[in-house]
């Protein structure tokens, strides 16, 4: 390796030794691995699109009940893990001015609300002011309850305290030095710890009040938060001096000096495992764990100066921002190394580990980055690299290393000197995708232009592909046991070149794809072949058998396949990666089964990004420890096969409130539905915050479902036009692919019946009806015997052509002639129908617009009849989607469809439109000229509540359909065959980079709190 210039190599000292065997274990992404650096955190924000009142959050605290409740500049909320709940002037009138700052939960259970104009508590539902400002208290900006039950309150003009129900509030008169206040808190002795602004820290203890401040040797008169410890003393964070740790008589000060990156600190926390969790003002997060100090800023940290932090149960820690929302951090499930762990760049193409321990990474624009022995090498252009676009990587017999790069050739690594190879050696093109060499010791090199072999090391020949044959797309290379070469083409198919002949494989032999992305040669000698994103191909003894996935794959891409010690094959895609075992897939292949169970891991397992690298060589590696390494774009992600981490237990489910007509009304057990009401929304949560993502539900309504209703991770149930009679309902919760939990009895509940549906009416009325008919048959006996055979036949001639008639009306009225489903008349008054539903009883109305991908080629490719024949097949899909009884599937115009979708809120109609654009593509119509090999469809989705009074964009339906149809522009623009969500008022298509597009950002900057 040349290194004349040592100034050339970056050396980076990184805890990466963490990431490797055996400090990088994949646990469960419940807590946070204490051994891991915070870099390794998953980040999960919230902010006013999600459903946030305001950007700002002051206080953070999690009830007994699995809630968690914040307060914002702007109401307080209450958040499940999936939605949010907010109690403002709308909803609560004790709430209607002011801030919250604090919250506390007691010992009874009841939640403490600190606020600028006043203190409230919440208990069972119910709202109740217990002080104003009637002692001119002011801001209460922190509350403690004592060993006693007394609830104290550090205020801005002063020290509050409850007692028998009874406020006081104590000043400078009873020995406080200062009344600004911020934090109060009682240690494990019993002793009152009281923050000020500006005159230091105070303790009370049996009347005695003691304080410190800089006058008497204290670093900081600003203390923000004080924090007791279990193990005994206080923690005090100050802005501007730091960290103060207490205990007895003795102080310890942490600073810059010990790894804090700021003196300026806001907030404190302990969690279960001992971790001192810091807020600071500009820096982000740090943890201090034994000593050492680890931080977090933004990026990922949707904002940097935190305002509190609270470690919850379940081991995630939850941070307060005061301009970027709420974040979460929780554990990753496999550990990533990536620019914040010292690479020189995400975007990792190739990894390789090499035979003395190196791991070598292959990145696009930083150049080959080296792990080895705790420690990142990186190697660019400037340091004798023809490119820091580097694409391949081979190690050869001699350990001399191969590097490929996209824009400039070849470059060999060998005892400390680069040699280059380009055209003018003899390589077809200077992007090289794949280096691989033979058991003869030739070289071969697979570029988009072609293949060259060099039998010497220092010149290529050109490798001529037989007439008829294309050596120009070449991702992946393989020779198995018997020195067979086996060429995977990106759309040329699979190629075999035995030292003689070479002989071509393509779709009309067998293959599922002539896209090859991906070859293994397991111990048997099966050869399995990935294809692009239409599944896998296994050829044992001359028979090639198909795995598609419609068998049960995850995902239909296979970038990499690489087996593990226990007979595995893991696969990465573009949504993630998944491991399949061999059994199961030889199983299905061969007929004998089509169970096939996928691990499938993805976004919602903390991977940094779901698309991993294809297209060269090696895409993925296997360590000498078993560990497996899969470059992705923001990172190589590791996988320890043996540890798996496993779901965690399902969590219980709770009722969280129910609906009648709209109308919100009190979740009790026993609740009667009065007589007449039409749709019912029984709304309930897990008690857990795990990602809403991960968790799926499963309900029943005893007397009405005759079996579950599985519905993913929608939390709520609709009942429409309910019998008369009595119903439970029962719910039951799991996390991703586990087991089901303990079936919750949430509600009992009683469907009164109406005037008319009751026994007795029933009864009088068939009394009143036979004696009717006796009359009637008695008086006109005569009469109708005389007519019979004249009404008859002219009852039945117009009875018929009425029939006829009002068919005919109908289907031209409402009916599309082609598809069958709703036509645009019959959308346009129900539109103008649920609209004004909506307004009545303030639900939500949602849109989906969908628009066939292509269709004009389509059309002009296969012509009219084939283009009327998938318009009936889409409508089909779309009207198989439109399930309850208000929902109606349209055709809009053309190629065009709405889905009209009444009391469905956004994230519903979200997983309506996603479900839709599967259906259609699962359908798997071959579009002869298209961007995809089947027709997709785009969709855009637009959600409203009606308010026929309210501003423009809540009062007419067109800007409903306005807003659905730039979110489907959107889709288009996008790149088609997706879901994208518009909001009313804003129909312009969004462009990247723009103002309110991808990619735009807004700077935030304030004053401390």
């Amino acid at each position: 390796m040349n290194r004349t210039d040592s100034g050339r190599l970056t050396w980076c000292l990184v805890r990466w030794a963490l990431l490797l065997c055996p400090l990088l274990p994949s646990v469960p992404s419940a807590a946070l691995n204490p051994e891991r650096p915070l870099s390794q955190a998953q980040v999960d924000v919230w902010q006013t699109e999600n459903g946030l009142p305001q950007n700002t959050v002051t206080s953070i605290v999690r009830t007994r009940d699995g809630h968690l409740w914040f307060g914002t500049y702007d109401g307080l909320v209450r958040f499940d893990g999936a939605r949010f709940t907010v109690f403002d002037g709308r909803t609560t009138p004790l709430l209607s001015t002011g801030s919250t700052f604090a919250l506390m939960e007691d010992r009874h259970g009841t939640l403490w609300i600190g606020r600028s104009e006043n203190v409230v508590q919440y208990r069972d539902g119910v709202f109740r002011k217990v002080l104003g400002d009637e002692l001119g208290q002011g801001t209460i900006w922190s509350l403690s309850e004592a060993p006693d039950g007394t609830v104290w309150g550090g205020a801005g003009k002063g020290l509050v305290r409850w007692k028998d129900g009874e406020a006081t509030l104590l000043t400078k008169k009873e020995g406080l030095p200062s009344v600004r206040l911020r934090s109060v808190c009682f240690d494990r002795d019993g002793t009152l710890w009281i923050g000020t602004s500006g005159a230091g820290l105070v303790s009370l203890r049996g009347g005695r009040v003691t304080t410190w401040s800089t006058a008497n040797g204290f670093p900081s008169d600003q203390i923000l938060t004080v924090l007791p410890d279990p193990a005994g003393g206080i923690w005090v964070a100050t802005a501007g001096a730091g960290l103060v740790r207490i205990v007895g008589d003795s102080r310890r000060v942490y600073g810059k000096a010990d790894g804090l990156p700021t003196d300026q600190l806001t907030a404190l926390a302990l969690d279960a495992a001992g971790s001192l969790w810091i807020g600071t003002w500009g820096n982000g997060i740090c943890r201090l764990r034994e000593g050492a100090f680890s931080c977090l800023g933004a990026p990922p940290l949707s904002n940097d100066k935190i305002w509190s932090i609270v470690p919850d149960g379940e081991g995630f820690i939850w941070a307060g921002t005061w301009v970027g929302g709420l974040n979460r951090l929780r554990d990753r499930s496999f550990p990533v190394i990536g620019v914040p762990e010292g690479l020189s760049n995400d975007n990792v193409r190739a990894v390789l580990h090499g035979r003395d321990g190196s791991v070598w990474l292959a990145t696009a624009g930083g150049g080959l980055n080296r792990l080895f022995e705790g420690r990142i090498e990186v190697l660019r252009k400037a340091d004798g690299l023809p490119s820091d676009e580097v694409s391949s990587l081979f190690e050869d017999r001699s350990g001399a290393l191969w590097v490929g790069t996209f824009t400039s050739g070849l470059a060999r690594l060998r005892g400390g000197r680069i040699d280059l190879f380009g055209q003018a050696e003899g390589l077809p093109d200077l992007d090289v995708r794949v280096i691989h060499e033979d058991r003869k010791g030739a070289v071969w090199v697979a570029t988009t232009a072609g293949v060259a072999v060099s039998r010497d090391g220092r010149r290529f020949q050109p490798f001529p592909a037989p007439d008829g044959t294309s050596l120009k797309a070449v991702v992946c290379l393989l020779e198995d046991r018997a020195g067979v070469l086996w060429f995977g083409t990106s759309g040329d198919g699979l190629l075999r070149y035995d030292g003689t002949e070479l002989r071509v494989l393509k779709t009309r032999d067998g293959l599922v794809s002539d896209r090859i992305a991906a070859l293994h040669e397991d111990d048997e000698g099966t050869l399995w072949i990935g294809s692009a994103w239409s599944g896998l191909n296994r050829l044992k003894d001359g028979v090639l058998t198909a795995i598609r996935p419609e068998d049960g794959l995850a995902e239909g891409r296979a970038q990499v396949l690489l087996e593990d010690r226990d007979g595995g094959l893991w696969l990465t895609g573009n949504k993630g990666f998944q491991r399949l075992l061999k059994r199961e897939l030889i199983a299905a292949s061969s007929g004998r089964s089509d169970s096939i169970h996928p691990l499938v891991f993805g976004l919602a397992d903390g991977l940094r990004s779901a698309s991993f690298a294809s297209g060269q060589q090696p895409a993925g590696s296997i360590g000498p420890d078993g560990r497996i390494w899969l470059p992705s774009y923001r990172g190589v992600v590791i996988v320890d096969p043996t540890r798996i981490p496993p779901p965690p237990p399902p969590p219980g489910v709770r009722l969280e409130g129910l609906l009648v007509d709209g109308t919100p009304r009190a979740a009790r057990d026993g609740f009667e539905v009065g007589p007449g009401r039409s749709m019912i929304e029984i709304r309930y949560a897990a008690a857990t915050l795990q990602p809403s993502e991960l968790i799926r539900f499963r309900f029943r309504l005893d007397g009405f479902d005759q079996a579950w209703v599985e519905v993913d991770t929608r939390r709520s149930a609709f009942y429409t036009g309910l019998p008369p009679g009595r119903y439970r309902f029962r719910v039951s919760s799991r996390i991703g692919e586990g087991p089901w939990g303990k079936e919750a009895d949430l509600l009992a509940l009683t469907v009164l019946p109406t005037f008319h549906q009751t026994a007795w009416f029933r009864i009088l009325a068939l009394l009143l009806g036979l004696s009717g008919v006796l009359l009637a048959i008695r008086s006109r006996t005569l009469q109708l015997s005389r007519r019979q055979t004249e009404l008859e036949r002219l009852v039945a001639e117009r009875t018929e052509e009425l029939r006829l008639a009002n068919s005919r009306l109908s289907e031209l009225s409402f009916s599309d002639s082609l598809s069958g489903i709703a036509n645009r008349r019959r959308f346009d008054e129900m539109l103008d129908t649920e609209w004004k539903r909506g307004v009545r009883f303030g639900q939500p109305l949602s849109l989906v617009m969908a628009d066939i991908d292509f269709f004009k080629r389509y059309n002009d490719a296969l012509g009219h009849p084939a283009g009327d024949k998938c318009i009936v097949e889409v409508a089909t899909v779309l009207d198989a989607i439109a399930r309850r009884a208000g929902d109606l599937v349209a055709r809009y115009g053309g190629e065009e469809f709405m889905l009209l979708l009444p009391a469905t809120g956004a994230a519903d109609a979200m997983i309506v439109a996603e479900a839709a654009r599967a259906g259609i593509e699962a359908l798997g119509i071959p579009h002869p000229d298209g961007a995809a090999p089947v027709v997709t469809a785009s969709f855009g989705v637009a959600t409203i509540v009606p308010d026929a009074s309210g501003p423009e964009k809540a009062g007419d339906p067109a800007v409903l359909v306005s807003a659905v149809d730039a979110a489907l522009y959107r889709a288009k623009s996008a790149g088609r065959n997706r879901v994208e969500f518009g909001a009313p008022g804003d129909t312009r298509p969004l462009v990247p980079g723009q103002p309110g597009g991808p990619g735009a950002g807004m700077g935030n900057s304030g004053a401390p709190p």
